[in-house]
């Protein structure tokens, strides 16, 4: 299920400010399991290790249907991505729930950003069995670390929201609204996936779990949002 809004939000930073932000949301309760969902376009790379689709989770964040990367087994470990269909920010919020239902070697889950495509990009994720956050750029398939954080209660099995904020060079991600990781990344300053695709990220060799996903572009905005975005992108579940 997806919803759109348009937002008259005052905000502070220094001065107030009114900006007019776009807000879309997706609990994916009125998709098929078994499929992709509406609205999303699962990435090439890394295909032969696993899939995307909605199931089934009675416990899930909005019962009944979340996305479910699914991994094809032992083998497949490599990095996923599903993209959001005709979206592109640079200046964006996006939270999301995540639950990673099997134990592995960096199992996780997280929210791809300013994605050139699904083998140049920025990435905020989770490890709940590594405890730890991360923020990532992704350069032709290879990772290149930006900042990480040790994390507390981060259990296997467990719904956590995950939290991505990005204005300009700086990147903020938010674990369970609790703690927070921070990142500059200057490369940004000299055009480097200035501009690009928002989307899911998953790797791993078990499943892991998305919901409710509510994605603020803030490019458009007439005003400017403080770095940690808006109550109205805050998941508080």
């Amino acid at each position: 299920m997806r919803m759109c809004a348009v937002v008259l939000m005052a905000l502070a930073w220094g001065n107030p400010a009114w900006a007019d932000f776009r807000i879309q949301a997706w609990s994916f309760d009125k998709d098929a399991p078994g499929k992709q969902p509406a609205g999303f376009a699962a990435a090439g790379a890394n295909g032969s290790s696993g899939r995307w689709e909605v199931a089934v989770d009675a416990h899930s964040s909005s019962p009944p249907h979340v996305l479910a990367r699914i991994s094809s087994g032992s083998s497949g470990r490599g990095a996923q991505v599903i993209f959001i269909e005709n979206t592109e920010a640079a200046n964006l919020d996006i939270t999301v729930r995540v639950k990673v239902i099997a134990a592995g070697e960096g199992q996780g889950g997280g929210i791809v950003f300013r994605a050139a495509d699904d083998r140049n990009y920025y990435v905020a994720w989770f490890s709940p069995q590594e405890k730890t956050v991360r923020l990532d750029r992704v350069v032709n398939g290879e990772v290149k670390p930006l900042q990480d954080l040790k994390i507390e209660n981060a259990d296997i099995g467990k719904w956590y929201t995950l939290r991505l904020n990005a204005v300009g060079p700086v990147y903020e991600a938010f674990f369970n609204n609790q703690q927070f990781l921070s990142a500059r990344d200057d490369a940004w300053e000299f055009g480097r996936y200035a501009k690009g695709k928002v989307g899911l990220w998953a790797q791993g060799s078990g499943t892991v779990y998305f919901d409710n996903v509510r994605f603020t572009a803030m490019d458009g905005g007439t005003g400017s949002a403080p770095l940690g975005g808006t109550d109205s992108t805050i998941i508080t579940k």
